[in-house]
């Protein structure tokens, strides 16, 4: 059996990719607290609530895809939010089909739908996650500008009230709380061990009886249920349709998926490190509008983001050559522990 000290390392080791989105998550927040002491109070965490669920469910969608691999970017992400945000507020409003139930049913159901289908050419064709998710992109944020050429439309009415709510104890909470839930019984099932390994070597999964065509399909599916509810959030953020508004939302999953220590080729990607590597941006583009750069605030919330995100690579590329068991590590960890 191993001693206690190499499981204790190899835990320390599996960590380690959550510890540069935790520190940015700890300094930004520490940044914040002395630039907009506001976002402690009760209205500014509803408001930090609507306004980071979006980007943090979006970015967990992609984390089933991304554990996938190889190359697992979905690009499309941002056009997708954008088309179920215009079939909730123009689609779903003319038959009067408003309701709650209703609203997230239509989400899911559309957003498995697409991803399935995106999931089906990329295992059966077997063409590149990246070059099946930049055409949908392109087609469907084509779409959504034909659809709907200017922003337009009311959404019902309760999700309105998602982004107005004064409170974090409202049902703002409820949705990324279930969303989180669900994300934790999904992941501790057999066939997202099953994602995960065939993530990391396709072959030995194969070998070992993992049917692979189902199994990244099913990836897609499970990033559809998010993406679903990302859209939800989204709709109820803004309050209206937008047919441009969504596509920054691909970009910044990316780099949030990234930063929270996802490899982009398969089979190491955690939640966790999702959901901290969204709220870091977010907290960025908060800390950033405490500072008055007119005109140029847009052009330095990308510097930053940008930075932060060279940043994270260079230091998950540190952690990544430390975290190779060196002959002495038990030994130094038993002499670290007296």
């Amino acid at each position: 059996m191993p001693s206690t000290e190499a499981v204790a390392l190899r835990g320390i080791n599996r960590q380690r990719s959550l510890a540069t989105p935790a520190i940015l998550f700890v300094v930004l927040l520490v940044i914040a607290a002395i630039r907009g002491p506001h976002l402690f109070t009760s209205d500014g965490l509803a408001g930090a609530l609507i306004g980071a669920s979006p980007l943090v469910l979006a970015t967990l969608a992609l984390t089933p895809i991304a554990i996938a691999g190889p190359a697992g970017v979905d690009l499309s992400i941002g056009p997708i939010m954008t088309l179920i945000n215009i079939t909730i507020v123009l689609g779903l409003t003319k038959i009067d089909l408003t309701g709650p139930v209703a609203v997230f049913a239509c989400a899911i159901g559309l957003g498995v739908l697409l991803q399935a289908a995106m999931g089906t050419l990329i295992a059966t064709l077997r063409i590149s996650t990246v070059v099946v998710t930049l055409a949908v992109y392109l087609v469907v944020d084509g779409s959504n500008t034909v659809i709907l050429p200017h922003s337009g439309g009311t959404a019902p009415a309760w999700l309105s009230n998602f982004g107005s709510a004064s409170t974090i104890f409202s049902p703002i909470l409820y949705v990324p709380l279930a969303a989180f839930v669900l994300w934790w019984l999904v992941s501790r099932t057999t066939f997202f061990r099953n994602i995960r390994l065939m993530g990391a070597n396709d072959r030995t999964a194969f070998v070992s009886g993992i049917s692979l065509i189902p199994t990244r399909i099913g990836a897609h599916v499970i990033a559809g249920v998010f993406v679903g509810i990302a859209s939800v959030m989204y709709t109820g953020l803004i309050g209206s349709a937008d047919p441009t508004a969504g596509a920054p939302y691909t970009l910044n999953a990316v780099t949030a998926l990234v930063i929270g220590g996802a490899s982009l080729g398969g089979g190491r990607a955690k939640g966790i490190g999702s959901v901290l590597g969204a709220i870091d941006i977010w907290l960025i583009s908060y800390v950033l509008s405490t500072f008055n750069f007119g005109l140029n605030a847009s052009y330095w919330t990308q510097f930053a983001t940008g930075a932060v995100l060279v940043a994270a690579l260079v230091a998950g590329a540190i952690l990544a050559s430390l975290s190779t068991t060196r002959p002495d590590d038990g030994k130094w960890l038993a002499r670290w522990g007296k």
